[in-house]
Parts: C-alpha cells; sequence; structure tokens
C-alpha cells in the first residue's frame, strides 16, 4: 500500500524530515522548482501537510491539494492556517500546544528582566571597556502595572497581536518606555527603527527554540498524522 503524501511547507529540523520519511513520502516544498506543475501532476498523492508558525496552510494551497485530509501544524499558532476553508471541506487540523509552554514562558521572563534592567546594553557597556569610566546608567524597576513613558510591552506571541507601527512610533518618540519583542508581523523583517534603540531587546523568534521542546513538537506531529491515518482519535484535534 503506498504511503500517504505530505506537502512539508518549509525547511524544518532534521529529525522531523526523518521522522516524516520514515512513515509517509515526503514532498519538500522548497526542493520543488514549479509547485503548479508539480501540482498538476502529483496533488492527487498528498493527503497530509505539514506547516509552522510561519508557512502554514492558505486557501490557495489547500484548493490546489483535491485529497487533502489532515494538516498538521508544527506550532501553537493557527493564523498561518486557513481554518473557515478546512472546516468547510472536512480537513481535520492539529497543533502543538503545551509543547512549548514552559520554554516561551522562560523567555517572556528573560525579556522583562532583559528590557527592564537593560541587560544588553549593559554586556555592551561592560565589552566597550565604560565601566572604568563612569557608573552605569539607573534602570526600571521590575513592576509591567500601566503604560505610557514608564510602561513596558513584551510580546512573546505573534507580531500581529500588536499594532507595529503605532509601537515602533511610541517607542521612537518616547510614549513606550520599552518593549522586548521575539516576535515580528512581518518576519524575518524588524523595523529598521528599533535596531539602533537601547530600550528594546530584539529576539529572532525563539521561545520554542530547545532542542528538547522541537523534538516533542515534532513528535506530536508526527503522532497526530500516525493516529488520522490509522483511524484513531486525534491527540491535539484544532479542527
Amino acid at each position: 500500500m503506498d504511503k500517504p503524501g505530505v506537502w512539508l511547507t518549509c525547511p524544518m529540523s532534521t529529525y522531523l524530515q526523518h521522522e516524516l520519511s520514515t512513515r509517509f513520502t515526503l514532498f519538500k516544498s522548497w526542493e520543488i522548482p514549479s509547485k503548479h506543475d508539480f501540482f498538476n501532476q502529483h496533488s492527487h498523492s498528498i493527503k497530509a501537510i505539514v506547516g509552522n508558525g510561519v508557512h502554514g496552510a492558505d486557501s490557495a494551497l489547500i484548493e490546489s491539494l483535491p485529497c487533502l485530509e489532515i494538516i498538521s501544524s508544527h506550532s501553537s499558532g493557527l493564523d498561518k492556517i486557513d481554518l473557515v476553508k478546512c472546516t468547510e471541506k472536512g480537513i481535520r487540523v492539529t497543533s502543538t500546544p503545551d509543547m512549548l509552554t514552559d520554554e516561551v514562558a522562560d523567555l517572556a521572563v528573560l525579556l522583562v528582566l532583559a528590557t527592564l534592567r537593560k541587560i544588553c546594553v549593559c554586556d555592551r557597556f561592560v565589552r566597550n571597556g565604560l565601566w572604568k569610566q563612569q557608573d552605569f546608567q539607573l534602570t526600571t524597576k521590575v513592576f509591567i502595572d500601566a503604560l505610557g513613558p514608564n510602561g513596558f510591552i513584551i510580546n512573546i506571541g505573534r507580531g500581529a497581536h500588536i499594532n507595529e507601527p503605532e509601537l515602533v512610533a511610541a517607542l521612537v518618540e518616547g510614549r513606550l518606555g520599552g518593549a522586548g519583542l521575539d516576535v515580528f508581523e512581518h518576519e524575518p523583517d524588524v523595523p529598521v527603527q528599533l535596531v539602533n534603540l537601547d530600550n528594546v531587546v530584539l529576539s529572532p523568534h525563539v521561545g520554542t527554540c530547545t532542542i528538547e521542546t522541537r523534538k516533542a513538537m515534532a513528535d506530536l506531529v508526527v503522532a497526530n498524522l500516525v493516529a488520522h491515518f490509522s483511524n484513531e482519535p486525534l491527540l491535539t484535534p484544532v479542527v
């Protein structure tokens, strides 16, 4: 019996790709020169999509795969998946909740402390030999009651959760005290105005980026697919 075809939307961990390829026929989207030509010939063999929080499954991709049965997301975020279209077509959707809670919480605390206590600025201060010339500036006590010139924003969820142009303007104009940001609206593009601000700590969406967490997420992605194609209950169903 032929293995179900799985469309992988972007490069992910070697471990995940290996686990998928041992159980399914894996199609790596980035290795296919013309998706249009490929789908014309092979779309009926693809029954699953594996995406993540950046490269999910929009309406166009879903419509291109007439035999699609399930989307297993390597992420807790679902904003890159057209859930309405999936519901209309009876396509199952799973995600990886709870696998990443501890690590994302760790990063949130880290960004709070690093931003308010200006740890990155402290690091440059010491490395550049400035400590020999003067004491470091006073920072702010950690306590996030109200925003304003003394308020701080920490975002570890999704860039679209915050009006990014307004956030940038508030920081540049001094209407906001600072920000610790792990996510951005148009990743990997980061507003250039933020780069030189000492009251901003920038992180490249690494909330879940530990070896242990990514392995657990990959195992859950695969387990949901195996359950689906074995006619067993999904572990973490969304749709």
